[in-house]
């Protein structure tokens, strides 16, 4: 290999592809409802950040903070709001070159260019959520821990300030995976736990807890001030939270993403890779990496399933993607430390041909995101986009939302296509609504429309000739179709409904019957025949 003797030009090129990758497409689809989600959330306050947000959106705020000042450099457009984990995909990536060059140079290149290829990363690097900036930080804890590593294994490496380095990056990585997601707690208890085994079974590693503890505490203490809040969202969760309880078939579906490149048949072949390389490392007296990156892949997965299984679960697979860094470092370590030089390659070619492989099977098989730029120009196809009545007119438009949160992608669609006069009014409530006395299926501002008053909408359609009604097929927020029901009782006919995949999104035409037209209220109650 010649990772030895240019490792530079390598990882570059790394780093290029990982870019390339993950720039391709990234404006092609309109935002979908997280996304949406986060387009919102940066928009508000600092205030509203800390108060509001936290309501809505289950994620600490630094995320959105961030995007917020992303936002003001490049605007809100869909590819500006997706540019910035993009750009921490990619920083990711380098981490990871920099993480596997404590064990030696071609690990470092080989870890890059599997993260780089590997599609559950390159998927989230095209979405504007916490996803990436979560595993961003995990590679810089696992960085930092396996520098702090090396200069025990090799004491003239780095000096003073290579110490310093790597705790700084240990100590940082742990405060950006704890601003960044809720569960992230575990992935830290992960940390705590690598660690601890290691001052159990080394007494060389015990002089290293006081710096340890100083840089761990000062992650966790500039946490604390956000504790009162998760601990608020997590009583939230625990009442009514969406994730189902993880079977074993579950569990392997969402460790998939992790260990076998998002394939089922794969899981055991990518789970049988990691843990070689973890065997591999002992044998090769690198035990103290093998315990680190073992116990960061394994203890934030025990975790997260004893938590489902006792209080509610929370086992899905975008939010464990802080212990793919350990995962791939390992699966990156059995292939560099095989003796053969002539088997090295053909491993390295091996997985990385995988890879590549999975990005290609991945692009055939995408469905794409939710269509809401096909939903918002049928919506706004003119003429029918008045937000209000001309004068001398009888009625405009006004778009009706179940769940009310729909208002977040359909509003920056519009935005997209320039449409700014259509009128959107939520179901029961505008967006956001906390505090209703309602079932709240994800997050406290979105409201079910299941026994609530729907009388106040009716000041919203009164006098428009016509009515949308955006909402999903078996749709949680209002099973009983009450909304459709509201609207016959309001002297509008639905006339045509359209679905738009994926995502089963479903919009209804209502239009105002002739006051001669006797209303049918059973009218509202039938769901006709989608073509």
């Amino acid at each position: 290999m010649r990772a030895a003797s240019d490792p530079w030009l390598l990882s570059a090129l790394v780093i290029l592809l990982a870019l390339l990758l993950r720039i391709h497409g990234l404006g092609d689809e309109a935002l979908w409802l997280d996304e949406g989600y986060s387009w919102w959330d940066a928009r508000q306050s600092i205030v509203d950040l800390w108060r509001l947000v936290p309501q809505c959106d289950p994620h600490p705020p630094l995320y959105f903070l961030l995007l917020k000042g992303w936002i003001g450099l490049f605007g809100d457009d869909s590819i500006a709001l997706r540019a910035l984990s993009v750009f921490l995909g990619v920083a990711t990536t380098g981490v990871m070159i920099l993480a596997g060059r404590q064990v030696s140079p071609a690990t470092g290149w080989i870890a890059g260019a599997m993260f780089a290829l590997t599609p559950f990363q390159i998927e989230f690097a095209k979405e504007a959520r916490p996803y990436t900036l979560l595993c961003f930080g995990a590679a810089l804890f696992t960085y930092g821990a396996l520098k702090l590593l090396r200069t025990m294994r090799e004491p003239a490496y780095g000096g003073l300030r290579g110490r310093l380095v790597a705790l700084a990056a240990l100590s940082a990585g742990v405060a950006i995976v704890l601003w960044a997601n809720n569960t992230s707690v575990l992935l830290v208890a992960g940390v705590l736990a690598a660690f601890g085994l290691l001052f159990l079974g080394d007494r060389s590693t015990r002089r290293w807890t006081l710096p340890l503890g100083v840089a761990i505490g000062l992650a966790v203490i500039s946490w604390l001030p956000y504790l009162p809040v998760m601990l608020e969202q997590a009583q939230g969760i625990k009442s009514d939270f969406w994730i189902p309880a993880p079977d074993g078939w579950r569990v392997i579906n969402e460790l998939r993403f992790v260990f076998s490149l998002g394939v089922h048949d794969a899981f055991w072949a990518g789970l049988a890779l990691a843990a070689g390389g973890l065997l591999i490392a002992v044998r090769r007296g690198l035990w103290r990496e093998a315990v680190v990156l073992g116990t960061l892949a394994v203890v934030p997965i025990v975790l997260n399933l004893a938590v489902s299984a006792s209080v509610k679960p929370i086992f899905i697979a975008r939010a464990m993607i802080g212990i793919v860094p350990a995962a791939i470092l390992a699966a990156a370590v059995a292939i560099t430390m095989i003796r053969s030089r002539s088997l090295k390659v053909f491993a390295a070619c091996a997985v990385l041909s995988a890879h590549v492989a999975a990005v290609v099977y991945e692009a055939q098989r995408y469905e794409g995101k939710e269509p809401w730029d096909e939903v918002a120009r049928q919506i706004g196809q003119p003429p029918l986009t008045l937000a209000a009545p001309r004068a001398g007119e009888a009625g405009g438009a006004v778009v009706l939302l179940a769940a009310n949160e729909l208002a977040l992608p359909l509003s920056h669609a519009l935005k997209e296509i320039d449409v700014d006069d259509v009128a959107l009014k939520g179901a029961p409530a505008d967006f956001p609504a906390p505090g209703l006395q309602a079932r709240y299926p994800s997050g406290k501002c979105a409201p079910a429309v299941r026994e609530q008053d729907l009388a106040p909408m009716a000041g919203a359609v009164r006098g428009r000739q016509v009515v949308w009604f955006v909402t999903r097929r078996n749709n949680v927020y209002d099973p009983e179709n009450r909304v459709t029901r509201f609207l016959s009782r309001q002297g509008l006919a639905q006339v045509e409904v359209r679905r738009f995949m994926p995502g089963f999104l479903e919009v209804y035409k209502f239009v105002r019957e002739p006051a001669s037209t006797p209303r049918a209220e059973a009218r509202g109650t039938s769901r006709p025949a989608i073509p």
